[in-house]
């Protein structure tokens, strides 16, 4: 059994705070330990990369990790696991595959929660085999998945560039920040299909806004 590598496809439930990642990272093990994970003693530490392993009951392997990004700027940092069967087309699901997708899905959205207040986060998302874009990446063009978190803190056009992104979503509203589930497990009802293009300019202009953000 590897420690360190959750069975793919993998969940991630990241976070980019802006300030010091090691102050993040120590935060998201925190979250980890509270959210029924045990550390397994194992970590790994790299240039720009840590890891933490973690067991949970009915999780398996769970890691608190640095994603990758340059070096001028923080990385993000996730609580990563096992997909299981939200790493599967709906269509191939058993009634007990429902449910265990529902159940992680829920599980994955109480965490971000927690991790975006915890950590002050600026923004952060939930994705399976993606990785959370630094904000160079996101001026790039790199869009952030499906599953966005936007913090309080961001300019209010922020807010609505997403929202044209997600126009028939119904955004979960926690008290530091706005929550866009565009995906079934994830969603209080039945969500609209994601429109790419505006989800890419909304990526886009976050980045931007980040930029500015760090020069005021």
């Amino acid at each position: 059994m590897n420690t360190l590598y959750p069975k793919p496809p993998h969940l991630t439930v990241a976070v980019w705070s802006g300030d010091d990642d090691r102050s993040t990272f120590a935060r998201a093990c925190e979250v980890a330990a509270e959210f029924g994970c045990t550390p397994t003693g194992a970590s790994e530490d790299g240039p720009g990369v840590s890891k933490v392993g973690y067991r949970g009951k009915g999780l398996g392997t769970v890691i608190v990790e640095h994603l990758f990004g340059p070096d001028t700027e923080a990385h993000p940092v996730a609580i990563s696991l096992s997909a299981a069967a939200l790493g599967w087309p709906e269509g191939m699901w058993t009634a007990n595959d429902r449910k265990a997708a529902y159940k992680l899905a829920g599980w994955a959205t109480d965490v971000l929660r927690e991790l975006t207040a915890r950590t002050g986060a600026l923004y952060g998302s939930i994705a399976v085999e993606e990785t959370l874009p630094t904000p160079s990446a996101l001026r790039a063009g790199t869009p952030i998945t499906s599953l966005p978190f936007l913090s309080a803190k961001l300019p209010p056009a922020a807010l609505r560039t997403f929202q044209a992104a997600f126009p028939q979503t119904q955004p979960i509203a926690w008290h530091h920040g706005t929550f866009f589930p565009g995906w079934r497990p994830f969603a209080r009802a039945n969500p609209s299909t994601v429109d790419r293009t505006a989800l890419r300019a909304a990526s886009t202009a976050l980045g931007n806004a980040l930029s500015r953000r760090n020069h005021e």
